[in-house]
């Protein structure tokens, strides 16, 4: 009897105690989560040294293997509350990503894209809104000490001295400093002293502050625009403003991160950056959220007659200030541009509608350049392939060579005294 009872004791004693293991499991799913980010934040192309995702993904790490520990020695409630406030995190995390992927929403995810050692690499203009923070060096990004990307030459050229003024693309985004186009072209005009002015999201609502008030200090002979990407981006805004002022300038602040929060976490990063919370703790206000919008196609009859006005304007600047006009039209990856959502920076047309807005207004350049007596340099996209970007507007070293040869002979002869 004492031995069969002995028997049934053993038989009724549970092969695995799932009350462990089963948090366990989970706290493992989060520790391989957080080495995934990791990984992603360290390798990928656009990855910054030392920047927030590795760190989160280090601490995702860090706490599913304590609460896997913490649930194997029977301590569950604590590794239960590990999990969950970790897992939360992440899963909020991982689907803003994906709506931000679909350009539906903001990604409160950390980002990769900054390092924590680095300062902020934009810093706020009363006026502009956004401006290069001058000195700024991270090793791919070099400031001068006027707030302008860096054109590292080898010598100091004495001849006519000229402004590249443009967006993101003159900025020229993709590339480290020494293969920028405005340094390439550098090098292919020796005798000419080149600046470039280029700042990520400036349109020519930007560009004619530029113009006015900060070229005559450096004594430019001839301002070369390379314009267009930033404001048709503006196209079907319904409250449209004359200056872009009500929509396109209300986000340099955020998309340049100078009032973004960049933290470790993906909820406290929305508490931080959420439109609605800043409505009440910024003194800038946000601009609306057109991404849950029907696309439109077609062209904006009112941004069209904006931008006429924006080239005399820009004519008119230099012309009174004794400086020449060069107009470059812009050119984007158009093989990248052919599906029906939106990546974003245009908040109202859809991918596959961009190339027919950025060629007519291309042509726009031409037509009001040659109303003006203004030199156009006749590149197009057609001449540029896939292989040349690292996005879908972008430069890549490659590109930035080839851009740099095209357009070389013609601002030789352009701007020469």
């Amino acid at each position: 009897m004492e031995h069969t009872m002995s028997i049934s004791a053993t038989t009724r004693q549970p092969l695995y105690d799932f009350s462990r293991i089963l948090p366990a499991m989970a706290a493992a799913v989060i520790a391989l989560a957080g080495l995934i980010l990791l990984l992603w934040a360290s390798l990928s192309q656009e990855a910054a040294r030392f920047n927030p995702l590795q760190i989160y993904g280090l601490a995702l790490m860090a706490a599913g293997a304590l609460a896997a520990i913490l649930a194997l020695r029977g301590i569950r409630r604590l590794a239960l509350i590990i999990i969950l406030v970790a897992g939360l995190d992440l899963s909020f995390g991982l689907a803003t990503q994906m709506l931000a992927a679909l350009g539906l929403r903001n990604s409160f995810l950390p980002m990769k894209t900054v390092s924590v050692l680095d300062a902020k690499r934009f810093v706020y203009h009363p006026l502009l809104q956004g401006i290069p923070a001058a000195g700024f060096d991270n090793g791919f990004f070099v400031h001068d000490g006027k707030n302008r990307r860096a054109i590292l030459t080898k010598g100091d050229p004495q001849g006519a001295r000229i402004a590249l003024i443009g967006g993101s693309s003159t900025y020229d985004l993709g590339v480290p400093n020494g293969k920028t186009w405005p340094e390439e072209l550098q090098g292919l005009l020796p005798r000419f002293k080149l600046f470039n002015y280029g700042v990520p999201g400036y349109s020519t609502s930007e560009h004619i502050i530029q113009t006015a008030y900060y070229l005559a200090p450096e004594k430019i002979a001839c301002a070369v625009y390379y314009i267009g990407w930033n404001d048709i981006r503006n196209s079907f805004i319904p409250t449209l403003d004359p200056a872009y002022a009500d929509y396109h300038l209300l986000g340099h602040v955020d998309f340049m991160r100078i009032r973004a929060v960049t933290g470790f976490s993906s909820l406290y990063n929305f508490l931080a950056n959420a439109r609605f919370i800043r409505r009440f703790t910024s003194f800038i206000p946000t601009p609306a959220d057109y991404r849950g919008w029907k696309p439109k196609s077609g062209i904006d009859a009112r941004l069209e007659k904006i931008y006429r006005r924006n080239l005399h304007t820009l004519k008119a600047i230099n012309d009174e200030q004794g400086r020449k006009s060069v107009f470059i039209p812009q050119i984007l990856n158009y093989a990248r541009l052919k599906g029906p959502g939106r990546y974003g920076w245009f908040p109202l047309v859809a991918d596959k509608d961009i190339p027919a807005i950025n060629e007519h207004f291309n042509r726009v350049l031409a037509d009001e350049a040659h109303k003006m007596n203004v030199p156009f340099i006749p590149v197009s996209p057609a001449q540029f392939t896939d292989a040349d970007f690292v996005d879908n507007g972008h430069f890549n070293a490659q590109g930035a060579r080839k851009f740099a040869r095209l357009i070389a002979p013609y601002i030789r002869k352009a701007c020469v005294r």
